[in-house]
């Protein structure tokens, strides 16, 4: 009966132990008060695209921005969110040379994990303008944040973009990215 119990005792001490890491996840500089971030978003990655009409599906990748990107919202952008402890509300921007525009206001909520991963839920909507039909939809994201300061976060994870476009029926569209890469600094 001795060695039962003590045996408990040890499982329930290991156990107790082995979540504090989890905890010191909490401290006070990461994700209580509020904070800025900044991000680059949509990097690298793998989307797919369905558009609506017939033959409307496509395969593509792009690393380090090198790639003729098949839908507006696949295009890399830059993001500037407030933190109010671990609710962020957002806005992500880009254009290119190709006379295209994204604007993408967000909310989201980061989950600490551990003290060096994070989870970030974030929707919203954009608008997009290009030289063909304008799109306006629906955006989600599930980033994995890895932290290797306190301060960077490598952010990968699958993307969904619903995008209507204004006008022309068969050229609406879903985006999956799978997985799309970026990088966020809080400040």
């Amino acid at each position: 009966m001795f060695q039962r119990s003590m045996v408990v005792a040890l499982t329930f001490l290991a156990c107790a132990l082995a979540s504090t890491p989890a905890l010191a996840h909490e401290r006070s500089y990461e994700f209580d008060g509020t904070h800025i971030a900044l991000s680059v978003e949509r990097f690298t990655g793998v989307d797919f695209v369905d558009f609506e009409g017939p033959g409307g599906d496509s395969l593509s990748a792009h690393i380090l921005l090198n790639a003729s990107e098949p839908v507006p919202t696949s295009y890399a952008r830059l993001g500037f969110d407030v933190f109010i402890h671990r609710l962020s509300i957002g806005l992500a921007g880009g254009f290119t040379t190709e006379d295209v525009a994204v604007l993408a206001p967000r909310v989201g909520y980061l989950f600490g994990l551990t003290p060096t991963l994070g989870l970030w839920l974030r929707v919203g909507g954009f608008y997009a303008a290009t030289r063909g039909p304008n799109y306006a939809g629906l955006t989600a994201e599930a980033l994995l944040g890895w932290f290797p300061y306190s301060n960077i976060a490598l952010t990968f994870g699958p993307t969904l973009d619903l995008a209507f476009a204004t006008g022309e029926r068969d050229l609406n569209y879903v985006a999956l990215g799978i997985p799309q890469i970026g990088m966020t600094v809080f400040l």
